[in-house]
């Protein structure tokens, strides 16, 4: 008789947190280095995650990292958050401009430009824009830009709603963001 033991079972395919790769493990595995960046990879945590990972997701916010593009989770009353996979500062907080700035903005809060700001950069990227000042500069915007009366923005605007009121001006191209994509 011809037994033909089944291991199946006993592997598991994981996902590389560093690079992403597949890897086919053993359920019993602790750890390893990948086979493709040949980073340690704690095989444990994975296939079981710790109770700290599984609380349940209330009052927690989902960002995207400005510099690596991969998912981080954070508070959500926090200000900012640095990026556990490449180490960059992530800024979370709204800012109110009221005068002159000249050096680019990355931020998932909302920017308030006051009457009497003005932006004079390449590049502005946040979650919100609203505009009683002058934007001289490209806007991606996660979701809402409103220009207000006396509000200007010169450049071109990637945003999912753009709203332009009475007295404000826009001068430049739109592409609107899905509803749904991030």
């Amino acid at each position: 008789m011809n037994v033909k033991s089944n291991d199946s079972f006993d592997n598991r395919d994981i996902l590389c947190p560093y690079c992403k790769g597949k890897l086919t493990v053993s359920a019993h595995c602790i750890s390893m280095p990948c086979r493709h960046c040949n980073k340690h990879i704690n095989v444990k945590e994975i296939i079981f995650p710790s109770d700290q990972k599984q609380i349940s997701s209330i009052g927690k916010r989902r960002v995207i990292c400005f510099k690596c593009s991969r998912e981080i989770f954070t508070d959500e009353k926090a200000q900012a958050v640095t990026c556990q996979h490449c180490y960059n500062r992530n800024d979370l907080s709204n800012h109110k401009i009221t005068t002159l700035l000249g050096k680019n903005l990355q931020t998932y809060g909302t920017l308030h430009l006051k009457k009497r700001g003005k932006i004079e950069i390449s590049n502005i990227l946040v979650g919100n824009a609203v505009v009683q000042g002058r934007i001289q500069g490209d806007v991606f915007a996660m979701d809402t830009v409103e220009i207000l009366k006396h509000g200007e923005i010169c450049g071109n605007i990637t945003c999912r709603k753009l709203i332009v009121k009475k007295g404000g001006t826009f001068s430049g191209m739109v592409e609107m963001l899905d509803a749904g994509s991030n």
